[in-house]
């Protein structure tokens, strides 16, 4: 979104200042009117490179994502757009708001909508997706059929979903002549309405969220379609730890590979989530609208990318009033009284860039200091996502929260391991690591709850851990023999990238709590692919 002749802008001051910024560390501050220029080169090198798996490390890599509604990823991988017809005439319910102002259609419980293809659909097995344009914390089933026929396709399965996160069936090509004739008829069983993205948006090439079928001759991609998913559009989350994920393995991309491209979509997500006066405008966890306001521990981790980039905005000081709002006598920074492993990533190491974006040495002593009170979540050769105090401990071993906690520390340690190395946190974090790679399965991946050999992968959780490996390698905290379980993971999610580059096999939000996370229920989730963005950064 750097240029009005590519893109839909905000034409701020400060939105100018933050390009500006970008522009001068992709190419300098004396190539600055130069950048238009290379842009255009960039867009017309070809988009497949020169990538080589087996030495990914040596490759930079200049991938330029889709910036057209085209419906063509590759030649064998298209989305077919899907319009939808006879939508209801739901209102969205008071004191919500659909993020961005994206065109959205509301489907009530029982009713159907049409959806009527605007190409012909080819011959190949296919997904049909939607994506998701309020909060959920319930269950939705949303049957497919072919119109006017006894056709009936499946149900996509919704369960506790954050906004912005594509769900999909897949079809098989015995199917096609039929839907290109009669089109899918969806029809919700659900006790309240469901949102989903219907039209294209002005500002943004929103193509990937509107419903569609993607079709492939292929059931997975590779790593190349995955970089060209998440770096756009494509990648964003619902403001908050999701959508920091994805900014941070954004700003690791750029910042390990090189990858110039990668800048630019952290310039197109801001641009989604700031308006013409620097006000961050975004919705809650229950779709709530919220102004310049700071809600809770885990919605700090986007500043972290923001402050690298722009040490000056005055967000940031709100950021910090937050912490020391949350902040308990002991100088622990948590949301009510439990201690949870999010903020060793969500408040640890934000609060370690931002201290040394601003030289503030105290910052950087609590940001160490946060991973401290964090120890009581190791316990007993258990890792815990939360301890609650009395005792009271859940969620063993789940792999999301030993991600939160190992990445943490990895990442807050090594940003400060110039101005101080703690060879308390080091070893706790050697102790956490030897925890998780003890419980490693054979494909690489971790269960969602790591002991637990009979519960599904979680390739989200999966990525981070094998991330904070790498980076713990890389910073000298832990040994170059430590590598191999981080490839082993590597190897083992490829098997995970849909044809269009998005990362299955995620687990859901921990919304429902463990039963949930317990089940084979898996998503689509931007933010796990944000984890393995850390991961593909540091290989």
């Amino acid at each position: 979104m750097i240029f009005l002749s590519l893109f839909s802008l905000r034409t701020s001051h400060h939105c100018q200042m933050l390009r500006n910024k970008i522009e001068s560390r992709i190419f300098g501050s004396q190539q600055k009117r130069s950048f238009p220029k290379k842009l255009n080169q960039l867009k017309q090198m070809k988009r497949r490179t020169f990538l080589e798996i087996a030495n990914l490390s040596s490759v930079g890599l200049l991938l330029f994502p889709s910036l057209s509604c085209t419906s063509e990823i590759t030649d064998e991988t298209k989305r077919i757009p899907l319009k939808v017809e006879n939508p209801g005439k739901s209102e969205l319910p008071e004191g919500k708001r659909v993020p961005f102002g994206w065109p959205a259609a509301g489907i009530n419980p029982g009713e159907s909508i049409q959806l009527k293809l605007e190409e012909k659909l080819p011959e190949n097995d296919c997904w049909l997706r939607i994506s998701i344009a309020q909060e959920i914390r319930e269950e939705k089933l949303l049957h497919v059929r072919i119109p006017d026929t006894e056709t009936y396709l499946g149900a996509i399965d919704i369960r506790f979903s954050s906004v912005l996160v594509p769900y999909e069936l897949e079809i098989k090509k015995e199917h096609t002549s039929k839907i290109n004739k009669h089109g899918l008829e969806l029809t919700l069983e659900a006790p309240t309405q469901l949102w989903i993205f219907d039209t294209k948006a002005e500002k943004a090439n929103n193509q990937a969220f509107l419903p569609h079928l993607l079709t492939a001759d292929r059931t997975t991609g590779a790593i190349e379609d995955f970089l060209d998913c998440f770096l756009s559009v494509s990648s964003v989350q619902a403001f908050g730890w999701r959508e920091g994920t994805v900014l941070d393995g954004l700003w690791q991309i750029h910042d390990k590979k090189g990858n110039e491209l990668a800048l630019e979509a952290i310039q197109q997500h801001f641009d989604l989530f700031f308006d013409d006066q620097q006000n961050l405008v975004y919705e809650d966890g229950h779709s709530r609208p919220k102004l310049n306001q700071i809600d809770g521990i885990e919605s700090t981790i986007p500043f972290a990318t923001l402050a690298r980039l722009d040490s000056d905005h005055p967000i940031l000081k709100e950021v910090v009033a937050g912490w020391q709002r949350l902040e308990k006598e002991n100088g622990a920074v948590i949301d009510g009284h439990s201690y949870t492993a999010e903020g060793c990533y969500t408040v640890a190491y934000p609060m370690a860039v931002l201290g040394k974006a601003w030289n503030n040495l105290e910052l950087m002593e609590n940001a160490l200091a946060q991973l401290k009170h964090r120890f009581v979540l190791f316990n007993d050769g258990i890792l815990y996502l939360r301890y609650h105090g009395n005792g009271n401990y859940t969620y063993p071993n789940w792999a999301r929260g030993a991600a939160w906690t190992l990445l943490g520390f990895a990442r807050t340690m090594a940003e400060l391991k110039d101005v101080r190395q703690d060879e308390e946190l080091i070893s706790k974090f050697r102790e956490g690591i030897e925890l998780a790679i003890s419980m490693q399965g054979e494909d690489g991946l971790w269960h969602c709850f790591m002991h637990r050999p009979e519960v599904l992968p979680d390739t989200g959780g999966s990525a981070g851990i094998a991330a904070a490996i790498l980076v713990g390698i890389e910073n000298g905290f832990l040994a170059e023999s430590y590598k191999m379980h981080a490839l082993q993971c590597w190897e083992g999610l490829q098997a995970y990238i849909s044809p269009d580059g998005f990362l299955r096999g995620v687990a859901q939000d921990n919304r429902a709590g463990e039963k949930l996370q317990e089940s084979d229920y898996r998503v689509i989730a931007q933010m796990g692919m944000g984890l393995m963005a850390h991961l593909y950064a540091h290989l």
